[in-house]
Order: C-alpha cells, then structure tokens, then sequence
C-alpha cells in the first residue's frame, strides 16, 4: 500500500491535470455547470446533477467503466467529461464505449426506443488525439452519412484540443486550455475560480481528507485490474508498478 506521505506529497503538487483533483474540482456542480455552458452555450445546464467517478457495468463479465465526471440534465440528457492526459490513441473507442455505459440505463422494459436522451462524450486533452493534421481547438463529432445526412441517434463526442488554434474559442474555455497546459488561468473567470478551488482543498482538511479517500480508491482500481490482467495472462502482475506509474503522473 502507497504510504500517506506519498499521497501528501502527491496532493501538494496537484494541479487540474492530476485525475484526483480535476474529480474533487469538476465535481463541484458550480464549476460544472460553468464547463458545460462553456463547451455547449446552445443547451441548458440550469439544474445539473453531479455524479462523479460514476461505476457503470453491464453484467459481470463485463468491462467496468469508469467516467471521470459524469452528470445529467433536467432533461435526462447525460454527459461524460474524460480528461485525457495520455494520448493512447484509442479515443473514437473510449467515446463509443462511454455512450454505450450511459445509454444502456435509460429505458425500461418495454419503453420505445424513442425515449432514449441524448449523450455527450467530452475529451479534454493537451494534443490532437485524432489521426489527422485538424488542430481546431473544438471538434463536435456526430454520426453521419457518406452523403453528408445525420443519423441523429442523439451521441455527441467533443474533442477538446488544448493544443490546437484558439481562433473563436470563448475566454472561458481558453483559460481551461491553459490549465491543461499546465499555465496559469490568464482567460475568463472559471480558470481563476479552479485555481482558488484547488488552493482551497490543498489548504483544508476536508479536502485533503477526500483527496486521500478518492486516492484510495484509485489504489483499489489499480489493485484489482492489476489481479485481473495476471488472471488473463495467467501470470502474476504487480499494481505497484502501474501505481508508480500513476504517482508519477
């Protein structure tokens, strides 16, 4: 088990980009709220519910899937916000992966197809992590036809390229950009408002109390998909080494 003091030490360096604090930060329905107005002006986020580090599982033999902020609407519409530091080039996968999870709560035995809400997958990254020299700052992805027709099956994957051309990007967002770059929040004021949030649960016991709780509980994922890999492969595999990987960020 990882000693309190690395996990202190870990908290003391924290910034947005450390999956812990970005969980404690974008939980915060205030902080959000404002996230998604920022990303999506056109819908409104008057009443949101915050679920964070939502577990969503089909049955279990199933895949657990993780969703860093997950939230819905007063409408039932549901949005995942993912940040990915890492580009692992599997993020079209992850996004239909991550709409299936949320879609597949939605309708009870017997209800129409109809009924089904819509769903928004939202990656926040510092680079492109398509295959392709697009570099625009906001890519909004639907399913469409070879003609150019929309299916209108109600999923929406956002890529959020901190790294790309900022040209008509709101101040609001470019201050998160700058976050993910790992800058000071010079744009707008939800930037600003993150840092004194971090600031804040750095400074508090409240807050480094739940970094601890959630940081556990990261250690208990790490443990257990560690377990299960050794189980596929047939061969022992050790967390500690993927915890490390974690620790060092």
């Amino acid at each position: 088990m990882v000693s309190k003091q690395k996990i202190r030490r870990k908290l003391a360096q924290a910034d947005f980009t450390d999956d812990v604090m970005f969980e404690l930060v974008m939980s915060q329905l205030e902080i959000c709220r404002k996230f998604l107005k920022a990303v999506l002006p056109q819908l409104d986020f008057t009443k949101i519910k915050v679920v964070d580090q939502s577990y969503l599982k089909t049955d279990y033999l199933s895949k657990a899937g993780r969703l860093d902020i997950h939230c819905t609407d007063a409408y039932g519409n549901q949005f995942d916000i993912e940040l990915q530091m890492t580009n692992e080039h599997n993020v079209a996968q992850r996004a239909k992966y991550y709409h299936a999870l949320m879609t597949n709560h939605m309708l009870t035995a017997g209800e129409n197809y109809q009924s089904l809400k819509e769903t928004y997958v939202i990656f926040l990254c510092p680079f492109n992590p398509l295959i392709t020299e697009q570099q625009r700052a906001v890519g909004h992805y639907q399913m469409i036809s070879e003609e150019g027709d929309y299916l209108n099956d109600g999923t929406h994957t956002l890529i959020l390229n901190a790294s790309g051309d900022w040209e008509g990007v709101s101040d609001e967002l470019k201050g998160i950009f700058q976050l993910v770059l790992r800058q000071p929040a010079s744009f707008g004021q939800l930037g600003a408002q993150i840092m004194d949030k971090i600031d804040e649960i750095k400074h508090s016991k409240t807050g480094g109390r739940k970094y601890m709780e959630l940081t556990g509980a990261f250690w208990q994922d790490v443990r257990e998909a560690g377990i299960k890999i050794g189980e596929r492969r047939n061969k022992s595999v050790a967390p500690q080494a993927v915890w490390g990987a974690f620790l060092v960020g």
